[in-house]
């Protein structure tokens, strides 16, 4: 029952100018091992501003490199690699953690995705940064390891007493998007995780 903790600050600049931080904490289990290869990983987030969790995520992934886990393996390190079928490369080795990164564009917008490995192929940091059309940071999210048992299976997995489920909502995103504007992409992004924090504050138990 390998886990991984990481407490996540989001900062978002809001088309209006005004800046939202998030606090989280992304707790990632993995709760079996199949011959095929093949692991089961839980995943829950927790939103310590609304001191609220979501439902778990149950995800199915390869054992030798898992996608969903924050994590190169060590005969990989020091080398180009495709993660969620994107190119990861490896730019920089430094204090003893290889540094990758990936960029994508969506609309115009800037996705930099970064992740600090130690030499166990366990990522310390990870970073995604969201850069506008007119080149301005509007999105900073910045994970770093708390606490894991892959070095240590003493180290006993944090409690998260007094956290309430919070309610799931569906909604149909083609009726937010019915008026969508390419060059705007962002913004509905922005809009749309802004809605869920304040249905998280309002709905929770």
């Amino acid at each position: 029952n390998t886990f991984f903790v990481y407490n996540q600050t989001t900062k978002m600049v809001l088309p209006n100018g005004t800046i939202v931080t998030i606090n989280e904490i992304i707790l990632q289990r993995i709760i079996a091992v199949f011959p095929n290869n093949s692991i089961e990983i839980n995943e829950t987030i927790y939103d310590v501003n609304a001191h609220s969790y979501f439902p778990p995520a149950i995800l199915i992934d390869n054992a030798t490199f898992p996608q969903d886990l924050y994590y190169i393996p060590p005969s990989m390190l020091g080398k180009n690699v495709t993660r969620d079928g994107e190119e990861l490369y490896f730019i920089n080795y430094s204090d003893g953690l290889y540094e990758y990164e990936s960029k994508t564009n969506i609309q115009g917008v800037t996705i930099e995705f970064f992740m600090w490995v130690n030499s166990s192929g366990v990522a310390v940091k990870v970073q995604t940064l969201q850069i506008s059309a007119g080149l301005q940071l509007v999105g900073n999210a910045t994970a770093v390891l708390w606490k894991t048992n892959y070095f240590d299976p003493s180290v006993p997995l944090p409690t998260f007493s007094g956290y309430t489920k919070a309610n799931v909502i569906s909604f149909n995103l083609n009726t937010v998007f019915k008026y969508y504007e390419p060059e705007r992409l962002f913004e509905y992004i922005i809009l749309v995780g802004v809605l869920i924090i304040v249905v998280i504050l309002l709905f929770r138990k």
